[in-house]
């Protein structure tokens, strides 16, 4: 599995944006072309252009030969050329990552944590989540939210079945050792044994999840 990061500031200016932009497909720049915020195609650039230099230093294929296409529920795969890598893809403000595997189910989450947690979005999180919150400090509390909000969301990266599957059909946990696991609750029917997960934050201001099916 290979990790890779990148943030807009590392873009030393607008020669190094053309290379870039050279690397994206037509469909790419056309999705570029309607972002609004400067700042926010940036980003969309940034994590597309990483992507595809990742996939090319795992197999040493052009970044522009890449060609993708979107699943069922939005998730992104590889159309051509033939391969067995499966990858995920996430950014937010400052940061873009991906996240690459042979043959496996990955997902990738990233967030920007130097902001205030959106209470509202607990309405849709699992009662053991919404308990062990509410438990947590104060001052740990948002922090806390977006470490399960990424390991929630790499999940359903991983599955493949975007906001589709309710996010109340599974809770995320620590077990006694610190490590991080998954109950699902009915009707949702997936074997826990087959996951793995990781969280930790990167850098000061953000954090990153990532969940793995240990099997094909």
């Amino acid at each position: 599995m290979v990790v890779a990061w990148a943030r807009p500031e590392e873009i030393p200016g607008p020669a190094a944006e053309s290379e870039l932009l050279a690397l994206l497909s037509e469909d790419e720049r056309a999705r570029l072309d309607r972002f609004r915020s400067p700042a926010d195609g940036r980003l969309f650039l940034l994590a597309h252009a990483l992507l595809r230099t990742t996939l090319s230093v795992c197999s040493g294929v052009e970044p522009r030969a890449w060609q993708f296409r979107v699943g069922k529920y939005g998730r992104p795969e590889i159309a051509a050329p033939s391969s067995r890598f499966r990858f995920s893809l996430s950014h937010t403000r400052g940061l873009a990552a991906c996240a690459i595997v042979l043959d496996r189910d990955i997902g990738l989450d990233v967030e920007y944590t130097a902001r205030s947690a959106p209470e509202h979005v607990l309405d849709f999180f699992s009662f053991r989540e919404v308990e062990e919150l509410r438990s947590t400090p104060e001052g740990a509390r948002a922090n806390r939210f977006f470490t399960y909000w990424t390991l929630k969301e790499a999940y359903l990266k991983a599955k493949g079945v975007g906001m589709s599957l309710p996010l109340r059909r599974f809770s995320m946990y620590e077990d006694a050792a610190g490590v991080w696991r998954i109950a699902c609750h009915a009707p949702l029917e997936d074997d826990p044994q087959q996951w793995w997960f990781w969280s930790s934050p990167v850098g000061d201001d953000h954090v990153a999840a990532l969940a793995l099916r240990l099997e094909g």
